[in-house]
C-alpha cells in the first residue's frame, strides 16, 4: 500500500468513526426520559439525595456514593465516574451523563480498528457499521448505564490477551509492563461489571493452554496479573460481601430456549422475534455468517487466506463467548432465569460480531486466492458483497427503527412516562411545597428529570417528619402505590393536613387521562 492510499484509508475510517458518533450524538436525548433501573444509578451518584437545581450542594463525596451502592449489586467505578464528573462540571444535565456513554462508545471503535488493523478497509468498514448501527446497542449506549462500558473492556482486554500470548518474553522490564497492564486492566473490568470475570476466566484458559515454549516463566508473569488483581479486589469483596449475592428477581418460570431465542435475536438483530419480518431473517442470516467466523478460527483457510491472528482472535473470543453463556445457562437452571434478562445478553455483542466480522474477511479475501478456480473466487466475491448490502440496509433499518421508537428498552412507553408526570407536577407544585416520594429512586428519577428546591421527603420518612410549617405535601400516585392511599391519607391527617385534592396526569401529547397515575395533594385548608 503507497503511503497515499494508506492516508486515504486512514481518512475514510476516521471519518466512519465520525459519522457513527455524530448519529449517536443526534440520538442523545431521543427518548427523553430515563427508566427506573437508570434512576437507580443517579439516586447512588448523588449520594441517595434528590437533585436540585444548580450544582450539587454539598456535592455527594465518594464515600457516600459507596455507602449507597451497598444497597444494590452494582460495581462502583462507572457510578464514581458520573458522580466525579457531576462534581467537576457542576451539572447533572442527562445529555451530559449520556455522553459517557458515547465516549465509551469511541472507545469501542478504537479498539475495534487496533484488533482488524491488518484487515482491508472493506472488511473494517463492515465491522464498524455491523458493530455500530444495531438498535440494540443504541438502547446500552445511550441508557445511563455501564454495559458499553464492559463491550468496551472485553474489546480492549482481547487486543491485550492476543497480544500477551504472542510475546516471546525477550525484554524482561517490558514483559513485566505488559502482564502488569493486563492485571490493571482485569482490576478496572472487575470494578466496572462483574459479568466481565467470565470472559476473564477465558481468557486465562486461552492464554495458559495455548502457550508451548518458556511456560514457566510465561505463567510466573501471569501470576503477576492475577496478584494485582487479587490485591485490589478482596479487600473490596470482604467489605462488601453482598456482591456476591445478586438477589432473587428472576423467580418466574419461563422456558430456557425462548429466552435464549429472545436474548440472541436482540444481540444479532436488534429487536425481539417475531416484531420485524426483516429482523427474524437478519437474525438467520447473521447466526450463518458467525458460523463462517469459528470455521475461520478453527481451520478453514489454511491455504494463508486467514492468518494467525484472525484465527487465534477467533478462537479466543468463541471461548469467551461459550464461558459467558456457560454461565448463564447453569445460573437460570440452577438458582434464577436473571442471568437471561435480555439485557444481560449484551456481554456477547462484541464477541459475536467479531465472529461474523471475521467471517466476511475470511471471505473478502478468499475473493483474491489465486489458488482457487475462478468461479469459487467469484462465488465468495459474491456472497461477501450481499453481506456487505444487508449490513448497510440493516444499519438504515436498525436506525429509524430505534428513532421511531425509543422505548424499546424500558417499561415505559409514549402514553405515559417521566416527562408527561414531571411536566403535571411542574403545574401543580409551589415553591414551599414538601414533596412526597416512594424511596430514594423514585426521588432521583423523579428530580433528574424535574429539579426541584423543594424540601423532599420519603414515604418511609414520613411518621417521624415534622411538617408543622409545611402548608401542602405533593405525592405523585402510580399504579403500584395505589394500595398505599388508605394509609397515607391516616397519616397525613394526623399531621393536619385533612384536604385531599386529586389532579389528573395526561399522555405525552397531553390528549388523554392516565388512567393509573395522578398528582395528590394533601393541604391544611
Amino acid at each position: 500500500m503507497t503511503p497515499a492510499s494508506h492516508r486515504a484509508t486512514r481518512f475514510i475510517l476516521f471519518a466512519a468513526c465520525v459519522l457513527i458518533l455524530v448519529c449517536y450524538g443526534a440520538m442523545i436525548n431521543r427518548k427523553g426520559i430515563i427508566s427506573t433501573d437508570e434512576g437507580m444509578r443517579l439516586a447512588i451518584v448523588n449520594g441517595g439525595a434528590g437533585y436540585t437545581p444548580g450544582a450539587q450542594s454539598p456535592a455527594p463525596t465518594w464515600s457516600q456514593v459507596l455507602h449507597m451502592n451497598r444497597h444494590c449489586a452494582y460495581q462502583p467505578l462507572y457510578l464514581l465516574l458520573l458522580n466525579t464528573l457531576m462534581r467537576v462540571t457542576g451539572s447533572h444535565d442527562l445529555v451530559l451523563f449520556r455522553s459517557v456513554g458515547i465516549g465509551f462508545l469511541a472507545l469501542c471503535l478504537l479498539g475495534l480498528l487496533t484488533l482488524s488493523r491488518a484487515w482491508e478497509l472493506v472488511p473494517r468498514l463492515f465491522l464498524l457499521g455491523l458493530f455500530s448501527f444495531n438498535a440494540y446497542l443504541f438502547m446500552h449506549v445511550l441508557q445511563i448505564r455501564e454495559y458499553i462500558a464492559g463491550v468496551a473492556f472485553y474489546i480492549w482486554s482481547t487486543w491485550l490477551v492476543l497480544h500477551l500470548d504472542a510475546r516471546r518474553l525477550e525484554r524482561p522490564w517490558r514483559d513485566i509492563a505488559w502482564f502488569a497492564a493486563y492485571g490493571v486492566l482485569l482490576t478496572l473490568g472487575f470494578y466496572l461489571q462483574s459479568w466481565v470475570v467470565f470472559p476473564a476466566i477465558a481468557q486465562g484458559l486461552f492464554l495458559l493452554v495455548r502457550r508451548t515454549g518458556g511456560r514457566l516463566r510465561f505463567y510466573a508473569h501471569l501470576a503477576l496479573s492475577y496478584l494485582i488483581v487479587l490485591s485490589v479486589t478482596v479487600p473490596y469483596l470482604l467489605a462488601n460481601p453482598q456482591k456476591a449475592d445478586v438477589g432473587r428477581w428472576g423467580t418466574e418460570t419461563s422456558q430456557l430456549w425462548s429466552q435464549l431465542s429472545t436474548g440472541f435475536h436482540l444481540v444479532l438483530a436488534g429487536h425481539l422475534p417475531g416484531q420485524h419480518g426483516f429482523t427474524d431473517l437478519l437474525f438467520w442470516l447473521w447466526l450463518g455468517g458467525i458460523a463462517l467466523g469459528p470455521g475461520a478460527a478453527l481451520g478453514l483457510g489454511k491455504s494463508g487466506a486467514i492468518d494467525d491472528d484472525d484465527r487465534r482472535s477467533g478462537r479466543l473470543v468463541l471461548l469467551c463467548s461459550l464461558a459467558a453463556l456457560a454461565f448463564q445457562i447453569g445460573y437460570a437452571l440452577r438458582v434464577e432465569n436473571l442471568s437471561l434478562w435480555p439485557r444481560y445478553f449484551v456481554i456477547h455483542y462484541f464477541f459475536l460480531t467479531w465472529l461474523i466480522a471475521l467471517g466476511f474477511n475470511w471471505l473478502w479475501t478468499r475473493r483474491r486466492d489465486s489458488a482457487q478456480p475462478r468461479a469459487m473466487r467469484s462465488l465468495f466475491a459474491a456472497v461477501a458483497c450481499l453481506l456487505l448490502a444487508v449490513a448497510a440496509g440493516s444499519a438504515v433499518f436498525q436506525t429509524r427503527s430505534y428513532c421511531r421508537d425509543p422505548y424499546l428498552d424500558t417499561g415505559f412507553n409514549n402514553v405515559s412516562n417521566w416527562q408527561s408526570w414531571t411536566r403535571d407536577l411542574n403545574r401543580v407544585i409551589r415553591p414551599d411545597d414538601v414533596m412526597l416520594t416512594n424511596d430514594y429512586i423514585f426521588r432521583a428519577t423523579l428530580t433528574i428529570q424535574l429539579p426541584m428546591a423543594n424540601r423532599q421527603v420519603l414515604l418511609g420518612e414520613l411518621e417521624y417528619t415534622d411538617l408543622r410549617e409545611a402548608r401542602r405535601v405533593i405525592y405523585l400516585e402510580g399504579a403500584v402505590s395505589l394500595a398505599q392511599r388508605g394509609a397515607l391519607e391516616a397519616a397525613l391527617l394526623g399531621q393536619g393536613f385533612p384536604h385531599l385534592q386529586e389532579i389528573p396526569m395526561y399522555s405525552v401529547d397531553g390528549r388523554s387521562v392516565l388512567s393509573d397515575s395522578r398528582i395528590l395533594v394533601f393541604s391544611r385548608d
